[in-house]
């Protein structure tokens, strides 16, 4: 239990670097994309968008990488389910030999 609050603590103090290193960067730019430009904002927005973007889109692909490992899992499962009927189906003289 005690690791889980070190790891709590950590990732806290690696958020509030992470904050901290954004609301330095204070100067205001504009994205420019083909001939269409953004309005005036400063980098520590950007950012923080981005990395908003980027958790949205990882919570996003979970339920798809969680639902591939449990038909891997089940597809697993019964394959070993099938061996080991085989396998008590091979009489127990023949295993000894």
């Amino acid at each position: 239990m005690a690791w889980l609050l070190r790891l709590l603590w950590g990732l806290l103090a690696l958020v509030a670097f992470f904050l901290a290193a954004l609301a330095v960067n204070q100067d205001e730019i504009i994205l420019t994309f083909l001939r269409w430009e953004t309005p005036s904002l400063s980098v520590f927005w950007w950012l923080l968008g981005a990395f908003g973007c980027g958790l949205v889109l990882g919570l996003l692909t979970i339920p798809v990488i969680v639902a591939r490992e449990r038909l891997k899992h089940r597809v697993l499962s019964k394959r070993l389910a099938q061996a080991e009927s085989e396998l008590s189906q091979v009489p127990k003289n023949a295993l000894q030999e």
